[in-house]
C-alpha cells in the first residue's frame, strides 16, 4: 500500500509562527534523528541522517521507549526488561563512543518517556506494575547514579518534556491530564480532562521555541482517529493535525520541522515530517518496525 494512502482522510490545520526546536542539548548542531523501535527480531535504536539514510545505533534492547541527549552528547534511553514477569525499568547511557552503561533502574516498573535537564539529570516516567490504578512515578537519576522520586501522576504516564524555564511536563493518559512540575517538584495541572474528548489520551510531548506544547493524542481503539494538538503557555488549545494512527514520540529539528512517530501506521509504522507552519506531511521513513519515541542529536 502506498504510505501516503492513509493521509487521504487527514486534515491538517495551519499553524502560524511554528518555532524552532527548544532543546536543552546540542540544539544548534542537531543533525540526526534517533528513534526507539520494536524491530524484528529484536528491539533497537535507529539513527537516521537528514536524507533518511538509516543505520542501527543500538540493538538487542527490550522495549526501548524514551530518548534524550544531555549537554555533552550522551544519549539516554529508557528500556524495560522481563516485561511479562516482574518488569525492571532501566535508563541506559550511551557515551560518545557508543559504549553503554546503566544510569539507573527500578524493579516492577515499565519505563516510558524520558527527559534530561541541563544539569545532566535523567527523568523517566515509570509505570508501576503493581498498582491497581496504573499509577506512575517520575524517577530522577543523577549523574552519580542516585535514584530520587521526583513526582508522580495518578494513572498511566507517557511522555515528558522540559520547557525553557526548567519546568517538567508529564502526560497522564489515563487521567487525561498534563501535569506541570516546577524544578522543586511541586505539581500543578497544566491542562485537565476538559481539554480532551472522551477516549482521548495525551501521549507524546514536545515544545517549540515559542513555548507551545505539542501533544500527540491517541484513542487506542480507532486507527485514523488520532491527532496532534498544541497548547500555548497559557493553556489555550489548537488542533495541528488529525487522521493519524497511534502517534507517539514528537521532536522538532533545528529547521523547525516536526517529526512524529506513528507506532501502528500501515504497513509497519512510520515517521512523519511536518513542514514549518503546518501542511501536508511527508513520510520520512517507514517499514522498519514500530517507532516509539524520537530525539535529535549529533551524528554518532
Amino acid at each position: 500500500m502506498n504510505p501516503l494512502t492513509h493521509f487521504r482522510k487527514m486534515r491538517i490545520l495551519p499553524l502560524l509562527s511554528l518555532g524552532a526546536i527548544f532543546a536543552l542539548v546540542t540544539a544548534a548542531h542537531a543533525q540526526n534523528l534517533y528513534v526507539s523501535t520494536q524491530t524484528r527480531p529484536s528491539h533497537a535504536i535507529l539513527e537516521f541522517r537528514p536524507s533518511g539514510t538509516q543505520s542501527t545505533y543500538g540493538s538487542g534492547l527490550l522495549f526501548p521507549r524514551g530518548l534524550a541527549f544531555d549537554s555533552i552528547g550522551n544519549l539516554f534511553a529508557a528500556e524495560t526488561v522481563q516485561p511479562d514477569d516482574h518488569s525492571t525499568g532501566r535508563v541506559l547511557r550511551f557515551n560518545l563512543r557508543n559504549k553503554v552503561s546503566t544510569a539507573g533502574s527500578a524493579a516492577y516498573f515499565f519505563f516510558e518517556g524520558l527527559a534530561v535537564d541541563i544539569a545532566g539529570n535523567a527523568y523517566v516516567m515509570a509505570n508501576d506494575q503493581t498498582s491497581p490504578t496504573g499509577a506512575s512515578t517520575i524517577f530522577k537519576f543523577t549523574p552519580d547514579g542516585e535514584r530520587i522520586v521526583f513526582g508522580s501522576v495518578p494513572s498511566q504516564g507517557w511522555g515528558l518534556a522540559f520547557d525553557s524555564a526548567g519546568n517538567l511536563y508529564a502526560a497522564d493518559g489515563g487521567a487525561q491530564t498534563i501535569y506541570k512540575f516546577a524544578p522543586n517538584g511541586t505539581r500543578t495541572v497544566f491542562v485537565g480532562p476538559s481539554a480532551f474528548a472522551e477516549g482521548e489520551s495525551p501521549v507524546g510531548l514536545a515544545f517549540d521555541s515559542n513555548g507551545n506544547l505539542f501533544v500527540s493524542i491517541e484513542t487506542f481503539s480507532d486507527p485514523g482517529a488520532d491527532s496532534i494538538v498544541y497548547f500555548t503557555p497559557m493553556g489555550v488549545k489548537s488542533t495541528f493535525a488529525t487522521g493519524l494512527t497511534f502517534p507517539r514520540g514528537l521532536a522538532f529539528d533545528s529547521a523547525r520541522y516536526l517529526f512524529v512517530a506513528e507506532a501502528n501506521a500501515i504497513p509497519d509504522g512510520d515517521i512523519l515530517k511536518f513542514p514549518p507552519g503546518g501542511g501536508l506531511p511527508a513520510v520520512f521513513a517507514s517499514g522498519f518496525g514500530r517507532p516509539e519515541f524520537l530525539t535529535f542529536g549529533p551524528p554518532r
